[in-house]
């Protein structure tokens, strides 16, 4: 038993940690063709298995005319999976989607509801990277805006 502890790796969980992160990725919303995002977040581990998060987005996306932009801003419930280095994850969100053509002012404004997940690695204590996916349904336009990131995260708090 002695041997196993002295040499077992320092376990992983993230509960009571707060993760810092941002991603690079792409967005179809509707009535759009896919364009580029981005993504910034800040989530904090309740458990080993479960987090809260805030996550904010834009993307800009081009048809004929001026372009479109769209941001979002959201509150998530995830449930992770913490195996060891691999991480996958999945969760409900909630939160509200703007929309501006060219310059402002906003066009649109509507409440989403939507999916979450992802895989997250962590490379080590402080530092983690990973894809996530959403699906948004916007209740005004009765349609789904869609992401897929590539992100990093920065760990602290344990």
């Amino acid at each position: 038993m002695l041997a196993v502890m002295a040499f077992a790796p320092r376990a992983r969980a993230f509960e009571r940690e707060w993760h810092l992160g941002g991603g690079l990725g792409a967005a179809v919303p509707p009535l759009y063709v896919i364009g580029p995002a981005l993504n910034a977040y800040a989530a904090y581990g309740l458990t080993d298995a479960f987090d809260v998060r805030l996550e904010l987005g834009m993307s800009g996306h081009d048809r004929s005319g001026p372009p479109a932009w769209f941001y979002g801003l959201k509150g998530a419930f995830t449930y992770k999976l913490d195996v060891i280095q691999w991480i996958p994850w999945i969760g409900v969100s909630g939160g509200v989607m703007l929309m501006a053509k060219g310059d402002w002012p906003l066009e649109s404004t509507q409440g989403t509801a939507g999916a979450i997940a992802g895989l997250d690695y962590a490379w080590n204590r402080h530092f983690g990277l990973g894809l996530a996916v959403s699906a948004d349904y916007l209740f005004r336009d009765a349609a789904l805006y869609g992401t897929g990131f590539l992100r990093a995260e920065y760990h602290f708090g344990w």
